[in-house]
């Protein structure tokens, strides 16, 4: 029995690595159920023992994508002995290092990620995202409310801007990646003069 669920999540994990590479790599309207199980080698009908529709894999994708974001915030976010401005500043710097860490991937998908066909593929990852961090950054909202540092009066509605701004600042920060920072000036620097206009 534990073989047969191992066989199962290794399946499973292996449409999503694939799909979503697919998605990146041609736009999610190309990539056809039958372009993802070419590259793994499978029958459709084994797809479709996973997943209902590609729809339902992209949601799958977008899923896993948003757990590994939170999973990576959720210490800080709990830590009781760390102010609300130093959570705030964690959020954007561990983003910024995540983005710094991967930037070869960055590099290679960010093209076709901003690219008409993906806008559907960009929508969707920002509401997956939204409902799952919202409520965290409300957190630290409220908590620097309590500690007399921000004057806000709809903690939920202020991380819900702070995301929205930080989802608009993508595409510039989708540019520095791609075509680097100006001459002279250090590409950690520069993401994090993006990311402070989100606080500022």
């Amino acid at each position: 029995m534990a073989r047969t669920v191992k066989e199962y999540d290794e399946r499973y994990t292996e449409f999503l690595d694939v799909g979503q590479r697919l998605f990146y790599q041609k736009g999610y309207a190309q990539t056809s159920v039958q372009d993802i199980i070419g590259e793994i080698g499978v029958a459709k009908g084994l797809f479709y023992y996973y997943f209902s529709s590609k729809p339902d894999l992209l949601d799958a994708v977008i899923e896993r994508m948003t757990t590994q974001i939170l999973a990576s915030l959720q210490p800080m976010i709990d830590d009781p002995a760390c102010d609300a401005p130093t959570k705030m500043d964690q959020f954007f710097q561990r983003t910024q290092s995540w983005k710094l860490a991967n930037r070869e991937f960055l590099i290679d998908i960010m093209g076709v990620i901003y690219s008409d066909d993906n806008v559907l593929l960009r929508t969707k990852i920002l509401e997956a995202t939204m409902p799952i961090v919202v409520p965290q950054l409300a957190r630290i909202i409220r908590q620097g409310m309590d500690e007399g540092v921000y004057d806000v009066a709809y903690p939920e509605e202020s991380a819900e801007i702070v995301m929205e701004l930080g989802h608009g600042l993508a595409l510039p920060i989708a540019n520095l990646l791609l075509k680097g920072p100006p001459e002279g000036v250090d590409l950690e620097e520069a993401l994090q003069a993006l990311e402070r206009r989100v606080l500022a």
